[in-house]
């Protein structure tokens, strides 16, 4: 017979045979505990890699993105999105209806920036009639552009912008190991300028579910709380971990 390779998307991959062994030999606590070696040692390793202070394993990439917008933002401020990212296109609305926060969209250039302008423009100034402008999100590798990499130095300058403004900079980053390969730039350096980042171990690199949220501790704190709200706050997920981290140790390249 035929071997069938599904090209629909890089979320139809398989766990290696590498991972199912970890899976089988993980040891497990109570996450919601804070008690689960594997999924600490996974947290620890995509913070290191990420070059924040901290991370968090969350089910899903759409969880760990709405989990960043609550820990970052309050009802009824607003967040700059491009109008054509994952957290506008394809996340059910939830930053709306589950978060309270607006979503200030503006245009997504085909090569997946955002132009600086356009977010210094959408940027609400102090006045009672407006929305809070809390933070800017932006889309590496930009899924909807056909998954192009956005360069260090456009992050550094969208960065650069939202700190001169106040706000906060979250990046999707549910393809990110693809961009940093593909600039060839180490994936530290490539979040650096961001003070939320996410990224999916399910996608590309393999694992059979997860996504990591990374940032400072206080952020963390605070979205970790945020999980738990949204139904996330799992029990022994070590089986999900050891897979992500072979993820991590073996499937970036």
């Amino acid at each position: 017979m035929h071997e069938i390779v599904d090209l629909r998307s890089d979320t139809t991959t398989r766990p290696t045979p590498a991972m199912w062994k970890a899976i089988a030999s993980a040891k497990v606590g109570d996450d919601v505990y804070g008690d689960d070696p594997t999924v600490n040692e996974l947290e620890k390793k995509a913070a290191v890699m990420l070059g924040k202070e901290t991370a968090l394993f969350v089910p899903s990439g759409t969880m760990g993105n709405l989990a960043a917008i609550l820990a970052h933002c309050g009802r009824g401020d607003e967040a700059i999105i491009g109008n054509r990212s994952h957290i506008f296109w394809d996340e059910a609305g939830g930053i709306s209806a589950l978060a309270g926060v607006n979503p200030h969209t503006v245009p997504t250039q085909p090569d997946g920036t955002l132009k600086l302008e356009d977010i210094e423009a959408a940027f609400r100034q102090e006045d009672i009639h407006n929305p809070i402008s809390k933070m800017v999100a932006i889309e590496n590798t930009m899924l909807e552009m056909g998954g192009v990499p956005l360069t260090l130095e456009y992050t550094r300058q969208v960065g650069e912008l939202a700190h001169s403004l106040g706000l906060v900079l979250h990046i999707d980053g549910a393809r990110f190991f693809n961009a940093a390969v593909a600039l060839n730039t180490p994936a530290a350096e490539l979040a650096a300028p961001a003070d939320s980042i996410t990224f999916c171990l399910s996608k590309g690199l393999c694992a059979p579910a997860g996504s990591i949220l990374s940032g400072t501790e206080k952020f963390i704190y605070r979205a970790r709380r945020a999980r738990k709200q949204l139904g996330g706050g799992m029990r022994q997920i070590g089986i999900l971990a050891a897979a992500g981290i072979v993820a991590l140790e073996e499937n970036i390249e």
